[in-house]
């Protein structure tokens, strides 16, 4: 039964290359051909979902210790992890969206809702000659102070663990730390419990992206953000927002500055037909909202089309945000995975 369910997230691996979303968001899920791939591994653990089925989702059991002197300790606590906080590089003419982003570094808090629809060949459904109709990937939403953060993930990648898309699932990471709601049926976290996770355990439940990671992203591309110009005004959030637009090109520079594996069905840039990127900068000095829209097309077949459409909605910054562990957890336990060099028995 275990096999037969490793066998088929092996099949459906190259969907998530919905994961590490990106550097942002939106960043880089880069697919092959018109389906997706699996992810590229990239530094920050927040930009990535699941790098391969193997050790992310369907863990083995390690080897026994060969003594009680070298068995590990039980422990309640999830297994450290390291932790890179994305860092802003100033640039060389400084500008109101800019400033805005120096100053989301600077925050101590913030929450937000961030989500990925996408339609066109996609590869979800396994056949790549048919376009998908307009599918949530993900929809996260969540609390964060710094690195750490509590949010939950609903969508079609959470079908890749077994989880109902319209049911998701609930996590928390606290320094370099993480534990994941159950129940997550190819995780082996069957109750409705919570469960510390293993350093390998974790990518299979980390976003795709997180807001410092596009936002951060943004202001290290090679776009010059100093000639965007206001095209219109609204208010959000109870406050009255400036709107800047990003063309084709300028948004181009933004993706090409994202991680690897953000963008499904995206096989490089010379692949986009059409990208643009919106921000909503507030008049309290934050950057509110970022819309981003990509067209792409399969290089080898032009009318075979990919649209992804990516919403960001950031706010309570700097608000009275503590993110803590569960009250109580339990170790999540490999699964007991039959190896390929396991010795046939004889009958």
């Amino acid at each position: 039964m275990l096999e037969d369910k490793r066998e088929a997230m092996k099949n459906q691996s190259r969907l998530t290359a919905l994961v590490p979303l990106a550097a942002a968001a939106i960043l880089a899920l880069a697919g092959c051909n018109s389906g997706l791939s699996a992810p590229v591994p990239v530094v920050s653990p927040q930009a990535k979902f699941a790098s391969t089925v193997d050790a992310a989702v369907l863990p083995t059991d390690a080897p026994a210790p060969t003594s009680a002197d070298n068995a590990p300790a039980p422990t309640d606590s999830a297994t450290q992890l390291p932790t890179v906080p994305p860092t802003l590089k100033e640039p060389a003419r400084r500008s109101v969206i800019f400033d805005a982003l120096k100053k989301f570094t600077d925050a101590k808090s913030y929450r937000v809702d961030l989500s990925m629809n996408g339609k066109g060949y996609l590869g979800l459904s396994g056949d790549d000659t048919q376009p998908d109709p307009e599918t949530l990937l993900f929809d996260l939403k969540g609390d964060f102070t710094g690195t750490d953060g509590h949010f939950s993930m609903k969508g079609f990648l959470t079908t890749l663990l077994g989880v109902a898309a319209d049911t998701g699932f609930e996590a928390i990471t606290l320094g370099n730390k993480a534990w994941v709601k159950g129940p997550i049926a190819l995780l082996g976290a069957d109750e409705s419990k919570w469960y510390a996770l293993e350093a390998d355990q974790t990518e299979a439940v980390t976003p795709p992206f997180l807001a410092s990671d596009f936002l951060i992203d943004l202001g290290n591309s090679s776009a010059d953000l100093s000639t965007l110009k206001k095209s219109s005004s609204e208010n959000l959030d109870g406050k009255k927002c400036d709107i800047y637009n990003l063309d084709i090109a300028e948004a181009k520079k933004v993706l090409s500055a994202l991680n690897p594996g953000a963008l499904p069905g995206v096989e490089d840039l010379s692949a986009v037909q059409n990208a643009s990127i919106s921000l909503a900068l507030c008049d309290d000095g934050y950057i509110h909202r970022v819309q981003m829209t990509v067209i792409s097309a399969n290089k080898n077949n032009a009318k075979q089309t990919t649209e992804l459409n990516m919403s960001m909605h950031v706010y309570d910054f700097n608000a009275a945000i503590k993110v803590t562990p569960p009250a109580s957890s339990i170790p999540l336990k490999p699964l007991d995975m039959p190896t390929e060099n396991a010795a046939t028995p004889t009958p």
